[in-house]
């Protein structure tokens, strides 16, 4: 069974989080990891997984269905990677049910549970922001209001890398809250070369800078010999004012299996990642009643950055299968 490549590192450490079809916590669906590189940018990776149940409970939380996992890997077609992709790495979860969620999957499966180092950021945001305790709390709904974080909840990529920016933003505040692993996590795809690891944190950036230049004088930049031109648009006021991005005239070249239905509910069987700003990437499929992209949250982000002003083109580019990047293209004067 396939499934999706983790991402290559270094990383310093990871937020993981899941959703489950239903009060079995055993029955995981959606699961999504947060990869913290040395520089603090955070890549995403997310897979659903079949937890091959019958009745499903939670669907109306998160949107996930049965439809939207089949053909999805098990959690035993999973577990491999994560296991490997984890050994050894500082983990955090925002509460404890990740974690008791992992172990209950990998007791159903039979599999022995990893012994990743678990940490908890809510600890973490309770030592950081001692003045939300009985003012909203230290879930992520709250943090989200308080921080101005900018996700969607109850989706396992989002959730992951919101868990990881309250660590990062903790540590901004308090340091002495956080205490961040000296040894940067290396991945290794089984297909390419990887970075060593580097145990001293002082020179590490300066020795992955100096690995990803030799290996940019061998070889292209990643997806560069890959991407080509799918479609432009022109940003609308309309378009800034309600953080969408119109895809009619070029919808069709997005594969079939990304486009679902109006709502959640009807939510493509896959989507796709898009790479919208330095190390930036969302994981959405299409709203094939609007010819938009589903998930939103980030596109305010990136008109913010991008400055956008009505008339702009935006460009979509694909990467690879199911990987496109955007880019925003100022209007001609």
């Amino acid at each position: 069974m396939y499934v999706t490549p983790f991402p290559k590192g270094p990383f310093c450490f990871f937020a993981l989080d899941v959703e489950t079809a239903t009060h079995d916590r055993g029955s995981i669906c959606q699961i999504g990891i947060a990869c913290v590189r040395p520089d603090n940018s955070i890549e995403i990776w997310t897979t659903y997984v079949d937890p091959k149940v019958d009745r499903w409970v939670f669907t109306y939380l998160h949107g996930i269905s049965a439809r939207m996992v089949r053909g999805a890997p098990t959690f035993s077609d999973v577990l491999p990677v994560l296991r490997d992709a984890l050994k050894d790495a500082t983990v955090y979860q925002h509460s404890s049910f990740d974690r008791s969620a992992i172990a209950a999957a990998c007791g159903k499966c039979g599999q022995p549970v990893p012994e990743w180092n678990w940490r908890d950021s809510v600890h973490v945001a309770r030592a950081a922001w001692p003045e939300l305790k009985g003012n909203g709390g230290h879930g992520l709904a709250s943090l989200k209001q308080h921080l101005g974080l900018v996700f969607e909840h109850h989706h396992a990529g989002e959730d992951a890398r919101a868990a990881a920016e309250v660590v990062l933003r903790a540590e901004e505040v308090r340091p002495a809250c956080v205490q961040r692993p000296t040894q940067a996590k290396q991945i290794q795809s089984a297909n390419s070369g990887g970075l060593d690891l580097r145990e001293d944190r002082g020179n590490l950036e300066t020795e992955v800078l100096k690995t990803a230049i030799a290996l940019t004088s061998q070889t292209p930049a990643p997806h560069e010999h890959l991407s080509h031109h799918i479609g432009t648009t022109e940003l609308t006021q309309g378009n800034i004012d309600n953080n969408h991005i119109y895809l009619n005239s070029f919808f069709d070249k997005f594969p079939a299996d990304v486009i679902g239905g109006s709502n959640r509910a009807s939510a493509a069987l896959r989507e796709i990642t898009v790479d919208w700003g330095d190390d930036a990437t969302v994981t959405t499929d299409l709203d094939g009643t609007k010819r938009f992209f589903r998930k939103r949250g980030w596109i305010r982000k990136f008109f913010e950055q991008k400055n956008a002003q009505a008339g702009d083109i935006v460009v979509i580019e694909e990467i690879e299968p199911y990987r496109y990047r955007v880019v925003l293209k100022r209007r001609l004067s």
